[in-house]
């Protein structure tokens, strides 16, 4: 259970796979007005988990919230860093944050097996782990120079950036919340040395409480405070969704004790009523 001292806050996963962008805002629209932190886009070009092979992309769905909301935050859950260059996703999200009057969280990661053959049908390799982690780490350290505003100069193993400077700089400071996914430790070192958060799907919480306590390590060693770190869960809702008991057995059984963020995801065939029971649901922990 939760600190009893610190509620969660929460956040959706919006049903972009539906291909229908009016869902998509009123999804948005109550959520913010029942008091959801957040809500986020996938970035899948082709959701393995479809066969519909309609959904909207994640960065294009992004913007057009941007204007449409006032208070929620947005993010992406998450951005495969091998879809985009850094400096091209430095300008995006420059520029959605611009947009939205500092409201975006950018969400990173390296895909999976799940999204390989996602990935090559479009054209793009899908490299070993190795490769795939490094290129996270770069991105992270390239953005967060780019944000800045400055001129810089990045020689890395996989992006080289020669004397640009990126001087469309985002609203928030010092940049713009930078949460990691994946539950590889080399995902985990990233965020101890230079992430604002990690997100965890999919782990049994004996699992996430174990990478917790690897990331507490790997932060006390490079003396950065672990507290600062936003820690959040993210769950398929989609068998549960109208049933709050089942909701807060599933939160139980996978949230870990420091998690302070929740982020649901209620599948295409989501209803209004969904949003209310979750938030109910993560209200009593």
């Amino acid at each position: 259970m939760l600190h009893p001292l610190t509620k969660a806050k929460i956040g959706c996963i919006l049903p972009l796979e539906t291909g229908n962008f009016d869902q998509v805002v009123e999804a948005a629209h109550q959520c913010e007005k029942l008091g959801y932190d957040s809500v986020w886009a996938f970035d899948h070009l082709a959701p393995y988990w479809t066969k519909a092979r309609k959904s909207l992309e994640c960065w294009t769905v992004l913007s057009a919230l941007a204007e449409r909301t006032s208070k929620v935050k947005i993010g992406s859950m998450v951005t495969n860093v091998t879809l985009r260059h850094p400096m091209t996703l430095a300008r995006v999200t420059s520029s959605l944050d611009v947009i939205s009057k500092g409201r975006l969280i950018l969400g990173l990661g390296t895909g999976d097996r799940l999204s390989q053959a996602e990935l090559t049908s479009y054209g793009y390799s899908f490299d070993s782990l190795e490769t795939r982690v490094g290129r996270l780490s770069e991105t992270v350290k390239i953005l967060k120079a780019a944000w800045i505003g400055k001129e810089f100069t990045f020689k890395g193993r996989h992006y080289r950036i020669s004397h640009h400077a990126n001087n469309l700089k985002p609203i928030q400071k010092p940049n713009p919340p930078i949460w990691l996914g994946g539950k590889h430790r080399k995902i985990i070192n990233i965020i101890a040395g230079s992430g604002d958060g990690w997100n965890y799907w999919n782990l049994k919480k004996s699992e996430s409480e174990e990478r917790i306590r690897y990331l507490q390590k790997r932060c006390l060693a490079l003396q950065r405070p672990f507290d600062k770190l936003v820690i959040s869960w993210s769950g398929s809702m989609h068998e549960r969704t109208l049933d709050k008991e089942k909701i807060l057995t599933t939160l139980l059984s996978e949230v870990n004790n420091e998690t302070r963020y929740l982020v649901a995801s209620f599948g295409p065939r989501v209803n209004s009523t969904n949003y209310e029971i979750f938030a109910e649901a993560a209200a009593q922990l």
